[in-house]
C-alpha cells in the first residue's frame, strides 16, 4: 500500500489523529493555523501550503518516530498524554498544543537515546 502524499493531506490527517488521538484543533494549533483550516484539509477543500505545510511534514515525522520507538498507536498516546519530566510535568500533547513540536521531539529523542533511564 502507498503512503498518502500531502495532496492526500485529508488522509493523511485522519491517519495521523487516530494514531495519537489528537482533535483537529489540537493539530491546528500544533501547524499553527485555525482549526476550520484542517477541516478543510481533512476534506480536500484545500491542501497545505508554505510554513504549514512544513509544520504538518514535522508533525508527521514526529508520528513516525513515536510510533517506531513505542510500537503502537496506543503506546504512542498513553505517552502523549502522560506527564513528562523534560517538559517541566506537562504532557507532550500540551507542548504539541502550544506548537512546539521541536520540544516533543526533543523528549522523544531523549527516550529514544536512553537519557530518561
Amino acid at each position: 500500500m502507498n503512503k498518502p502524499t500531502i495532496l492526500e493531506s485529508g488522509s493523511l490527517l485522519r491517519q495521523l489523529q487516530d494514531d495519537l488521538g489528537l482533535t483537529e484543533d489540537s493539530v491546528a494549533r500544533a501547524v499553527g493555523v485555525d482549526r476550520r483550516t484542517v477541516e478543510r484539509w481533512r476534506s480536500n477543500q484545500s491542501y497545505p501550503q508554505g510554513k504549514s505545510r512544513e509544520r504538518l511534514a514535522e508533525l508527521l515525522a514526529l508520528r513516525d518516530r513515536l510510533l517506531e520507538i513505542t510500537g503502537s498507536p496506543d503506546s504512542a498516546q498513553e505517552w502523549l498524554h502522560s506527564a513528562s519530566l523534560y517538559l517541566g510535568g506537562f504532557p507532550p500533547e500540551e507542548a504539541l498544543r502550544a506548537g512546539r513540536i521541536d520540544r516533543v521531539r526533543a523528549d522523544l529523542d531523549g527516550i529514544a537515546a536512553g537519557v530518561y533511564l
